[in-house]
């Protein structure tokens, strides 16, 4: 009897402990009286491409939720470097934040940033995640497919130019190809913008572009560019017709998830009132349809799931980049 009842405190404690944690998390969010004025999402990407649409949707929801306006500012430039830095600088009042995607983590493996995305940041938290990391070539490039390139590509060592931004998904994929496919490809750096590295690939500095797929939607389905796989995990269902490369035999995937950091030191009940906003926002039917548009979902991980899942995937990067 003694056993049951001392199982049976320990329990009540414990239902008690977690109550109040989520009482004065909900205490903390309504106790701050931030926004007080306008908030800046800073990307570190030109407007127009995945991450600036994503971004310029979820402003849109925090400005009707909060009502204050979120703007969305465009800082390109150093692999995003630039960007990342500018918001680590920032008076960490709640005013700046980063909007970033975890393609970004490959800086950190690669030494391009020599700061941490997690460790000198707070996170808010996830609002996407998009699996269409898509490689295209030319009509003109004599492909059909995917079988057709590789045989080239074995055919003439480094003789077909792929798009590469050091330090970047761009990166990831490349090493992930030539290692599952045996082939060896010459890298070219003609841009870190998908609108630059896009215009480069139809003038011809490059044979091979991977980008996602609503930076190139269009000039696939008007037979401009050919579609040889895309980057997800398992077949994504609203692009039924464009095969993954784990389906065709080969361990290429990537995927980005697209979060929110503040400057470190962030008053912690700030964190707390957009964290639990962003959550809404990505429960919503509204957001979800219009995320889905561009073949990505929402998808909300808190700021201590964002943190500790994106340290194990660096993890995963490493070791996906350092094997033989």
């Amino acid at each position: 009897m003694k056993s049951r009842a001392m199982l049976f405190c320990l329990s009540l404690a414990l239902m008690i402990s977690c109550i109040s944690i989520c009482s004065f998390k909900e205490a903390a969010a309504s106790t701050t009286d931030w926004p007080q004025k306008t908030v800046t999402l800073t990307l570190p990407y030109n407007a127009g491409g995945d991450t600036d649409i994503y971004a310029r949707l979820v402003a849109k929801k925090l400005s009707e939720k909060l009502g204050k306006t979120f703007i969305v500012v465009n800082m390109p430039g150093g692999s995003g470097v630039i960007a990342s830095k500018h918001i680590m600088a920032q008076k960490p009042d709640g005013y700046n934040i980063l909007f970033n995607h975890t393609a970004s983590l490959v800086q950190e493996v690669t030494g391009v940033a020599d700061f941490s995305y997690t460790n000198d940041f707070d996170n808010v938290g996830t609002v996407a995640l998009d699996s269409t990391y898509t490689l295209v070539c030319r009509k003109d490039a004599g492909w059909k497919n995917l079988e057709e390139m590789i045989a080239y590509a074995k055919a003439n060592p480094g003789k077909v130019t792929y798009s590469q931004v050091y330090g970047s998904a761009t990166h990831l994929v490349s090493s992930q190809m030539e290692k599952t496919m045996g082939i060896e490809m010459n890298k070219i750096d003609v841009g870190s913008a998908a609108a630059d590295r896009t215009v480069a690939f139809m003038g011809g500095q490059v044979d091979l572009l991977v980008a996602n797929y609503i930076n190139v939607k269009d000039y696939i389905e008007n037979g401009d560019f050919i579609a040889l796989g895309i980057c997800a995990l398992e077949p994504v269902p609203s692009i039924p017709n464009i095969p993954t490369f784990i389906q065709q035999g080969y361990q290429v995937s990537n995927r980005k998830l697209y979060e929110m950091k503040f400057p470190k030191g962030t008053d912690a009940a700030i964190v707390e009132k957009l964290t639990t906003t962003l959550k809404e926002i990505v429960g919503s039917v509204e957001f979800q349809a219009e995320i889905e548009k561009f073949h990505a979902q929402a998808f909300y991980r808190s700021p201590e799931q964002t943190g500790k899942e994106d340290l194990a995937e660096i993890e995963e990067i490493r070791a996906l980049m350092s094997q033989p």
